[in-house]
């Protein structure tokens, strides 16, 4: 019931496009639920997400921790890429377009979106 809630408060959050909240629940469930077996569901659906949110919050602030964060969500779906293209190869290209659009390049975004 507790996973149920989180991810329906993170998916709530993530769509009204409510990044700092997402931030904020994304860390406090890692404190709290170090190990368990829908930390891996949460890993992959968070980095997605994360990614997003934390790549548009430094968009928004200009605040270099949010770009690093975001940066590091885009390596680590990268990684996932190299297990199962076809699960995510479509959200690392979704997560690039946003780091492209970050650094103004929207040729770049354009083509990755």
């Amino acid at each position: 019931l507790v996973w149920q809630t989180f991810m329906c408060r993170m998916s709530s959050h993530f769509w009204m496009r409510e990044y700092m909240d997402v931030a904020k629940l994304t860390e406090k469930y890692s404190e709290k639920h170090p190990s368990s077996q829908q930390k891996q569901m949460f890993y992959v659906f968070c980095v997605f997400l994360e990614g997003i949110a934390h790549l548009s919050l430094a968009r928004d602030t200009k605040q270099a921790k949010w770009r690093s964060m975001g940066e590091k969500a885009v390596t680590k779906m990268s990684q996932l890429v190299l297990m199962s293209k076809w699960n995510f190869e479509n959200k690392f290209k979704l997560l690039q377009a946003e780091l492209h659009y970050l650094d103004g390049d929207l040729e770049s975004a354009e083509v990755a979106y």
